[in-house]
């Protein structure tokens, strides 16, 4: 998550799904955040947007982990028979829970969020902030609508919103795509240097040994795609 948005506001957007509350953590180790027993653990992953409403402040962050917890350590050694409902619910309503890790990356502050956009997070939310899920209009808070200045770079697996970047503002910076094997690294290159050939934002020099980027490339399990050639 970068400060590469469009335009700005404090908390003006609908809220996405409640999640949970912070009961603790650190700005280096992360937000400790105690899931709610109406949200089903299973449906939390690494790396979803979240927010964190704080008194001042509105922090935007990832999931970094996710753990489960009990509050007595005799249910590790001795666990319940649950196949009675009434137990099951009782216990899993009082007894065991689960824990979010959350690593605050951004954060905007007031009527300074309309003019600088959000800022990389500094301090942290206090004990009991409220978190959800990241909304629309909070994943275009912090990147941006498409429009001459925003690009449309992808989908997250998780979300069904699409994320932009600011081309001017990305090409002033360095930059890189890092990855494991088969992850969609050199996809997501050929759709930046598309973008940027398509908006005039930069000049770029590729060493492109595998011709993977010039009139046509290769894609695991779909065959062949278009090149920077053909796609410009």
């Amino acid at each position: 998550m970068d400060k590469i948005g469009g335009d700005m506001s404090l908390n003006t957007s609908p809220e996405g799904r409640y999640l949970g509350v912070v009961v603790g953590g650190s700005l280096s180790r992360g937000i400790e955040v105690r899931l709610d027993p109406q949200a089903p653990v299973e449906e939390m992953a690494l790396g979803q947007h979240v927010v964190i409403q704080g008194q001042s402040r509105r922090f935007f962050g990832i999931i970094t982990d996710i753990s489960l917890e009990t509050s007595d350590d005799s249910i590790r050694a001795n666990p319940p028979d649950l196949s009675n409902p009434l137990v099951a619910s009782v216990v899993s309503s009082t007894a065991v829970y689960a824990t979010l890790q959350v690593l605050p990356m951004l954060a905007l502050e007031g009527a300074l969020a309309i003019i600088d956009g959000p800022a990389p997070a500094k301090t942290v939310p206090p004990h009991f902030a409220p978190v959800h899920l990241a909304s629309k209009e909070d994943i275009e808070v912090v990147f941006g609508k498409e429009d001459d200045r925003h690009f449309w770079v992808g989908t997250p697996l998780d979300l069904d919103e699409r994320i932009h970047i600011n081309l001017e503002e990305f090409v002033k910076r360095s930059n890189g795509v890092f990855g494991k094997s088969g992850t969609g690294k050199t996809f997501l290159t050929r759709l930046l240097l598309v973008g940027i050939l398509q908006k005039s934002a930069a000049v770029n020099l590729v060493f492109d040994m595998q011709s993977e980027y010039g009139w046509m490339g290769t894609s695991e399990g779909s065959g062949m795609v278009k090149g920077l050639k053909q796609l410009f």
